[in-house]
């Protein structure tokens, strides 16, 4: 069980067997003691005490309190007293008859304002509602104080009872599913799956557009599906093969824009040198381009092997002036964001399945591709390709006759 440590952690003490044996604060601290060190907790700032008595014992364990209450701590000590039985003498037979006056009699040291009462009754662990199990069931018990356990948990209840008045809490459930007729009950458990789990729909359009615009992912998870396109991410070192690649394609593709242009004016229209620049001016720019690809499959193959390690990786993608950002630590952040982003559908009434429809439509989007997977994308742009695709495969070669 983990403990959030700005919450301390749960101390649990039974007063119904031992309480003769906490006389004295020494006492008290060695008990502590041996709870944290079971637990291989350290002792926590703030305290929060968990004790379990009987209504009787409120009384009859006064110094107890007193000790628990005034127990020295950096911080707040916080008491949360769960009592199971019931009140003494209010029973008033086998006839299940109980006397008028039940009331809970609580000593003054048990009004502070850190400290709240639960009382559970006599609790039982049935598991079908023919069943009688004796009262104060140790297993239903240790459900409870396991549950109770929880520092969120227990501040949850803590705070809740303190709005009450007195800061008394009797809580008390009854389950109706065995009485139920079977039928009755199979409907119920099954319309309340199909609201869990969804209908095997499509998702609504105004979800499918949130899901593909990104605009509801937390971070880190934004990183990974927004702006991925075109946007210059920083690879390229300054100075490196792969930004000099980059800046001669650039350059090229400006002079030949500029050439274009002036084509169009009258000297071009005129001169056949005009023409003759503006097609110097495109070979040399699909000569970079040329480069640039080739380039790019080099590095893509340089990530790609199954057998290279991470670090023989960025070594060559170094040489190529490429670089690499840090995934340090980055795992663990996904990890939290996919935690924040499936409470947060949950949270907003989504369907069980249309939360995985989401979190596949995520999957296809911020999976990483091996390099090797993306070499085919580049095809299209090959000299041999774009040549076939324009018709001039054959266009420096003569006509055979």
């Amino acid at each position: 069980m983990s403990v959030r440590q700005d919450f301390g952690a749960v101390i649990h003490l039974d007063l119904r067997a031992g309480a003769a044996a906490l006389r004295s604060p020494s006492a008290l601290r060695a008990r502590v003691a041996q709870e944290l060190g079971r637990a291989g907790l350290p002792e926590p700032d703030d305290p929060l005490f968990l004790v379990v008595d009987t209504p009787a014992g409120l009384t009859d364990h006064r110094p107890q309190y007193e000790l628990i209450t005034g127990y020295r701590a950096v911080g707040e000590v916080r008491l949360l007293v769960l009592l199971v039985g019931s009140a003494p003498g209010s029973f008033a037979g086998e006839e299940g008859g109980f006397q008028p006056d039940r009331r809970l009699l609580r000593p003054s040291v048990l009004r502070a304002p850190g400290s709240a009462l639960l009382w559970a009754g006599d609790l039982r662990s049935a598991r079908t509602a023919l069943e009688q199990p004796a009262p104060d069931d140790p297993d239903a018990l240790a459900v409870l104080v396991d549950v109770l356990s929880v520092p969120d948990v227990y501040l949850s209840v803590l705070h809740g009872i303190q709005s009450l008045p007195e800061a008394v809490a009797a809580p008390g459930v009854r389950l109706l599913e065995q009485d139920l007729p079977p039928e009755v009950r199979d409907r119920a458990w099954r319309d309340a799956l199909t609201r869990f789990a969804g209908e095997d729909t499509e998702l609504a359009p105004d979800v499918l557009l949130t899901a593909s615009s990104g605009a509801d992912l937390p971070e880190p998870l934004r990183r990974l599906v927004v702006g991925r396109g075109g946007q210059d991410l920083g690879h390229r070192e300054p100075g490196g093969v792969a930004e000099d690649a980059h800046r001669a394609c650039a350059d090229a593709l400006d002079h030949a824009e500029d050439a274009l242009a002036g084509l169009r004016t009258l000297p071009g229209l005129l001169r056949a040198s005009r023409r003759e620049a503006f097609e110097a001016d495109v070979d040399q720019a699909r000569q970079a381009l040329d480069n640039y690809r080739d380039l790019v499959a080099t590095a893509l193959r340089s990530g790609g092997g199954t057998a290279a390690s991470a670090a023989e990786s960025a070594t060559r993608l170094a040489a190529l002036g490429l670089r690499v950002p840090s995934a340090e630590g980055m795992g663990d952040r996904i990890g939290e964001g996919l935690k924040d982003f499936a409470g947060k559908l949950l949270g907003q009434g989504l369907a069980l399945r249309s939360v995985a429809q989401r979190f596949t439509g995520l999957a296809g989007r911020a999976e990483p591709l091996p390099g090797t997977a993306l070499l085919p994308r580049l095809a299209p742009y090959s000299a041999e390709a774009v040549a076939r695709q324009t018709g001039t495969a054959d266009a420096g070669q003569p006509a055979s006759r």
